[in-house]
């Protein structure tokens, strides 16, 4: 064997080589690639479904009604792992009283909170509640918009919906004294503030609305223990008429809710399923071809 052909076998080994290692170099890229397109595939799928989303399903009844309290009978909120309810089927909280809901991780808390908002009617029971605008719902994640801090503190109302004086009240209600000078400044406040910070302002604004009724999704749990303290005595000094619905934690050593409930399962209840998206992507059609006319 020459050189010239020697050296001929070694490069065709060589670029073989290289082929078939085509697939072991570029694997997390089509791995990356596939899941994408799963995900994809996944997402067009649910949107495809969205209108059919849920109409067989068993629904949670809402009423407003002209009394201040709120009224819970046979509460059932189908999850898709299961079906959760309140420790007592028969409730009616009177503004005033502080309630603590309690339940074990991941098991429903913010379902229940979206049940009583409005926003997850799947399920079953009866929710009486005065109208919409005398109760102020507190997610987990206050909602900070962007612009000039006085709108961002006096959101969803306008800016114009409470004073300086009132606002500067709010915020020393609830420890957040340093804003007052940049009321009149706009910047990017779901930035600037901490996560505490937010929260804190979330319930300054439950000092301007003045409603009558909080629901709170775990935001009592986030904030320090210093900004707790504050919050509560709010609610046991100028808001002492206000009801307070807290779901979160079994934290009560300050004594500051009256009243507990626990959320349990219930294993015979309604269960929400939505369209399963596992093989989705085999089970996609082409979308039909559309012609103009002409």
């Amino acid at each position: 064997m020459t050189f010239g052909e020697l050296m001929m076998l070694v490069g065709a080994f060589n670029q073989v080589q290289t082929s078939l290692r085509w697939f072991v170099d570029n694997f997390s890229s089509i791995a990356d690639w596939r899941a994408t397109l799963l995900r994809v595939a996944s997402f067009r799928k649910t949107i495809l479904t969205m209108d059919k989303l849920g109409l067989t399903a068993s629904r949670i009844a809402f009423d407003e009604g002209d009394g201040p309290s709120i009224r819970i009978d046979d509460l059932h909120v189908a999850t898709p792992a299961g079906c959760v309810m309140l420790s007592e089927q028969h409730l009616e909280l009177k503004p005033g009283e502080h309630v603590l809901i309690v339940g074990e991780r991941g098991g429903g808390k913010t379902l229940l909170f979206r049940a009583i908002v409005g926003l997850w009617p799947w399920g079953s029971g009866h929710i009486t509640r005065p109208a919409r605008q005398s109760i102020a719902f507190i997610p987990t994640h206050a909602y900070i918009p962007p612009g000039v801090l006085r709108s961002s503190i006096t959101y969803p109302r306008v800016a114009d919906a409470a004073n300086d004086t009132a606002i500067a009240t709010a915020l020393a209600g609830v420890g957040l004294d340093r804003l007052k000078p940049m009321l009149g400044k706009a910047g990017r406040w779901d930035r600037e503030l901490n996560d505490d910070e937010k929260q804190r302002i979330a319930f300054a604004r439950v000092i301007l609305q003045r409603p009558r009724w909080v629901v709170i999704d775990n935001a009592l749990d986030l904030v320090d223990p210093v900004s707790r303290r504050r919050i509560e005595a709010i609610f046991t000094g100028p808001l002492v008429n206000v009801g307070v619905i807290n779901i979160g934690k079994a934290q009560n050593d300050s004594g500051f809710f009256t009243r507990m409930l626990h959320l349990v399962r219930d294993p015979n209840g309604p269960t929400f399923k939505p369209a399963d998206a596992a093989g989705a992507l085999d089970r996609i059609q082409p979308a039909p071809e559309t012609h103009a006319a002409h």
